[in-house]
């Protein structure tokens, strides 16, 4: 039998699932695309000539994200617990010192499995989605005369330092993490440049009919300033323009960053939570 698949299987396995679910699953398209199907053989599942499930691994720094799914019809059948134990014992794992299985805020099937695995919840995101009309009249009134430029190779180092100072990451795993990068996914990366410096940036990845903001940080010595919500609202007003609908995440334990965007016209549409894999 010929098991060939591509990424466009997973895809419609996953709307699949989402319709049956009424979930959002976080698959991170833009990491897929830039891998070919082969290098994730292991990790999806065939049944009656079918592919029924998918598992994806996504390495963040030292971290280690983990997402997947199964087809309704193939459930409670082992399929899931299998994948991961392939997934979660190849050679790459042991290099993260930190794993985190992922699954939407709303999905039962989800927490009635991982209530069961070796693993402890860890931490939930909020999922905004951009609303005009959601607008606050008190919006930030200062504003900052801001450019918008791709970020180049040459700005790895300042690229990972901005992870530093936004998202704690240790100078470490940041660094090694934009080694990775190739050019192309360097150049997706926009860096906030205010009065001639490079103070920030933003990435944004588009899939579909959605424009997702990534990655979005103003160094700490130029905060306050007006200059992040004025680039916000450029690449907002941009994304839409161009007929996309514009989200963006923020944990729930970053209240100020969640301000800001309500402000800026986001709500909070749904959840994604995190559990730490217990080794």
């Amino acid at each position: 039998m010929n098991l060939t698949w591509t990424w466009a299987d997973v895809e419609a396995l996953q709307q699949h699932v989402e319709q049956h679910d009424g979930i959002a699953l976080k698959l991170n398209w833009d990491t897929l695309h830039s891998r070919k199907e082969e290098s994730a053989a292991d990790l999806i599942e065939f049944r009656d000539g079918q592919l029924v499930a998918f598992l994806g691994l996504y390495p963040f720094g030292s971290t280690l994200e983990v997402c997947g799914m199964v087809h309704p019809d193939y459930r409670r059948q082992g399929i899931f617990t299998s994948l991961l134990q392939r997934g979660l014992y190849l050679a790459t794992v042991g290099s993260y010192p930190k794993i985190l299985l992922n699954a939407p805020g709303n999905s039962d099937s989800a927490k009635h499995f991982l209530a069961a695995y070796p693993c402890r919840y860890e931490f939930s995101e909020f999922q905004m989605k951009h609303s005009p009309q959601e607008a606050c009249t008190n919006a930030p009134s200062r504003t900052a005369q801001i450019a918008l430029r791709s970020a180049e190779d040459t700005d790895r180092p300042l690229l990972a330092r901005l992870d530093q100072e936004g998202f704690d990451l240790q100078p470490e795993e940041a660094r090694m993490y934009y080694e990775k990068l190739t050019e192309e996914e360097i150049r997706q990366n926009e860096l906030i440049v205010h009065e001639g410096e490079a103070v920030g940036k933003i990435r944004v990845s588009r899939r579909d009919q959605e424009a997702w903001i990534y990655g979005f940080v103003v160094t700490s010595s130029r905060r306050g300033q007006g200059i992040g919500s004025t680039a916000l609202r450029q690449v907002v007003e941009r994304e839409r323009a161009k007929g996309f609908e514009v989200w963006l995440e923020v944990a729930l334990n970053n209240p100020q960053a969640k301000k800001l965007y309500e402000q800026t016209g986001f709500r909070v549409c749904r959840s994604q939570d995190y559990y730490a894999y217990l080794r």
